[in-house]
């Protein structure tokens, strides 16, 4: 009976060390923040939020931002972020796009992506070097540059 009792308390301790609720992600909009006849640079704001009681490492951002009239583009952002126990932080995800001239104020936008996240702790860093890939969240938005 024991013998159970301390496999019940490992099963339970493992449990909480893997898994962990996923981050939430809120696309709140996007800024033009440079223009020139060749391109544009986009910051796309995006606030992520912890429920966790442990901090969550953020190794990786993928997104596509799609511009209305100006092509889609898709980038690999490291924003080498670390989220803190129930902490809420705001990035900016830039994306330079090819504008051949064209104003790009007034258009419409939408972001598609995803961020990888692993809680801080050390059965999580064994995953990951044995090849388990990090669990990730999806994001999206749209919206009109301005």
């Amino acid at each position: 009976m024991r013998f159970v009792a301390v496999i019940v308390i490992c099963v339970a301790g493992l449990t909480g060390c893997i898994s962990a609720v996923p981050p939430s992600l809120e696309v709140v909009g996007a800024e033009l923040t440079q223009e020139s006849p060749q391109g544009a640079r986009v910051e796309v704001a995006v606030v992520m939020s912890n429920p966790n009681d442990v901090a969550i490492q953020l190794p990786e951002a993928s997104y596509t931002l799609s511009v209305a009239d100006a092509g889609s583009y898709a980038y690999v952002e490291i924003p080498a972020r670390v989220l803190g126990p129930k902490g809420v932080q705001a990035i900016r995800l830039p994306a330079a796009i090819q504008t051949d001239g064209q104003a790009l104020s007034g258009k419409s936008w939408e972001i598609n992506g995803s961020v990888t996240y692993s809680p801080e702790n050390y059965l999580r860093s064994f995953l990951t070097e044995t090849g388990i890939p990090l669990p990730l969240v999806l994001f999206s938005g749209k919206g009109v540059l301005e």
